[in-house]
């Protein structure tokens, strides 16, 4: 009886620790209109960052990381996607379907003309490496 409580009560902890980490990597689904809040280059890293707020307010900072003027296939993309609950930077792999999804909303941003100079940036960099 008590392993069996046991198991159970590790497995709830898995589930919620996988739903947990889904929720910290996953790219929102923002609510229209979507704003560009602030546009960042820190020299220092070579990083290009971008927050977006949703109606709702709910936030999504995205970037590139690396040289995307002269190599733009070897700069790393970067999200983090829930900064107000925990500030996790999540880097998606190479070609990843979360660097997919990322592409799609700079792709719906762009073209819905809510582009920013580094949003399209951006898209450019991600659309000619898919």
């Amino acid at each position: 009886m008590i392993k069996s409580i046991a198991l159970a009560t590790l497995l709830i902890l898995l589930v919620a620790f996988l739903g947990f980490q889904y929720y910290i990597t996953s790219v929102p689904d923002l609510a229209e209109p979507i704003s560009v809040e602030e546009t960042r280059f820190i020299e220092r890293d070579n990083s290009l960052l971008v927050t977006l707020r949703g109606n709702k307010g709910r936030h999504f900072t995205v970037g590139l990381r690396g040289d995307i003027e002269n190599e733009p296939e070897e700069t790393a993309l970067f999200f983090i996607s829930n900064p107000d609950l925990v500030p996790y930077v999540y880097w998606p792999g190479l070609r990843s379907n979360d660097e997919k999804r990322v592409l799609e909303l700079l792709e719906d941003l762009v073209e819905k003309e809510v582009q920013d100079g580094e949003i399209s940036r951006i898209y450019e960099v991600l659309k000619n490496r898919n």
